[in-house]
């Protein structure tokens, strides 16, 4: 059935708007209303309908011509074309080419050969520290959006009418799933990019997201532990194991090492992501001093304090 409302009115220009003002008008208008911009408002999508219609009859001087004597009255639509402007005109108007055209123009979507310009996808995936260490290869379940198979992406069908399939976004919403290689080192906010793989031919970005570690802390491509050691282990110097993330290692602890002091074991960090080899493991030392003594502990604590007689504290000023 066709529009009661003036399509002078529906554009908001006068009836005396040239061809340029109409074509920008409607562009401006359609931009605000289309389907892909308002998706599940009926009120958009009529009111689209409308500019559509009116933008048909507008744009091509004939049926402006045409529409000028008669307007709305009589069997204007019927000798335009059986059925109503849906069915009477071809989506089309001199100068201009196919409305849908128009219409992926206004909105940057597909162009006339069926193809939507590539987007990219950024996908966020939750790595533990050894995860981010070694490597892995992972199956991911990316959710993409590929052409709606039964409008081609125009949003449209051949009545101007919203595509029921896809409620007239163009899209319709898929998951995808991928074997994806996670090289060893990757960090927390780093890309990888697998080309082509994204919605219609675009990139997807994997972003790591690197979970804390109950031992290790990570500094770029360095670790950072704390080992606890006796009083006589720090004292005397000895031999102890360090946990490493590909096993524990056995370090040399020098005789007299301080609470705090840290060791350095390179090469055991981190890979790096360039394939330059590893960070470094910065082992830091904590000094545990006992606790609940034995009466004979507590004795030769005593006689070991009393042949060492300098004060730690000497130094110290305020």
């Amino acid at each position: 059935m066709p529009l009661k409302r003036d399509y002078y009115e529906v554009l908001g220009v006068s009836r005396d708007a040239d061809e340029k003002e109409i074509k920008r008008t409607f562009r401006k208008l359609a931009r605000k209303y289309h389907p892909d911009v308002n998706p599940g408002n009926k009120e958009a999508e009529q009111r689209f309908k409308e500019l559509s219609e009116a933008y048909q009859v507008l744009s091509d001087p004939e049926k402006r011509k045409k529409y000028d004597q008669i307007g709305h009255i009589g069997d204007f639509w019927g000798q335009a074309g059986a059925g109503g402007p849906g069915a009477g005109f071809a989506w089309s108007a001199p100068g201009f080419g196919d409305l849908n055209d128009l219409f992926e123009e206004l909105l940057g979507a597909r162009k006339k050969s069926g193809r939507r310009r590539g987007q990219d996808l950024r996908f966020e995936m939750n790595l533990t520290l050894d995860e981010a260490a070694h490597g892995l290869v992972r199956e991911i379940a990316v959710p993409v959006s590929q052409l709606c198979a039964q409008c081609q992406g125009g949003g449209l069908t051949a009545q101007g009418r919203s595509c029921p399939a896809c409620g007239g976004r163009g899209e319709s919403e898929q998951t995808k799933r991928l074997q994806v290689r996670i090289p060893p080192g990757v960090q927390t906010g780093s890309q990888i990019r697998l080309a082509g793989q994204g919605p219609n031919g675009g990139d997807l970005y994997l972003i790591p997201r690197i979970a804390p570690h109950h031992f290790f802390k990570r500094r770029g491509d360095d670790l950072i532990c704390e080992v606890p050691v006796t009083f006589a282990e720090a004292a005397l110097g000895a031999e102890i194991e360090v946990p490493t993330l590909k096993g524990k290692v056995k370090v040399k602890l020098p005789s007299g090492t301080s609470s705090g002091q840290r060791l350095r074991l390179a090469g055991k960090g981190m890979p790096r992501a360039n394939d330059s080899g590893n960070g470094d493991l910065y082992v830091g030392i904590r000094i545990v001093v006992p606790k609940n003594l034995t009466p004979q502990e507590k004795e030769l604590i005593e006689r070991l304090g009393g042949l060492r007689r300098e004060s730690p504290r000497a130094n110290l000023q305020a």
